[in-house]
């Protein structure tokens, strides 16, 4: 079932405009990936540091490919230095079972 991948990165001030080039070489990497659906990259409207990327895979088992793969790594390593706090990641799952709750009235 198709995922959403929602990745918060937070750079230091120093660092966005090496940051921004980085993420774009990645993401032009990532859309060739198997699995790849779609992605974008948003900024935060109160804090042009913060960096929200949002990235569709089929499943969750393509995503896990992508992001232990060597190219993701290699960029990971460049973008770290940048970072004012490590990298948050978030996975949901669109299309699969519901949790119990959502049909509790």
């Amino acid at each position: 079932m198709a995922v959403k991948v929602l990745i918060t990165r937070k750079f230091k001030e120093t660092g966005i405009k090496e940051a921004y080039k980085h993420l774009m070489e990645l993401r032009s990497l990532v859309t060739v990936r198997p699995g790849y659906v779609s992605g974008e990259t948003l900024f935060c409207a109160d804090d042009p540091h913060k960096i929200l990327v949002i990235s569709t895979w089929v499943n969750r088992k393509r995503w896990r490919e992508w992001r232990t793969s060597d190219k993701r790594k290699e960029y990971s390593k460049k973008i770290e230095p940048l970072l004012e706090a490590p990298e948050h990641y978030e996975v949901f799952i669109a299309g699969e079972k519901e949790p119990e709750w959502v049909h509790m009235a």
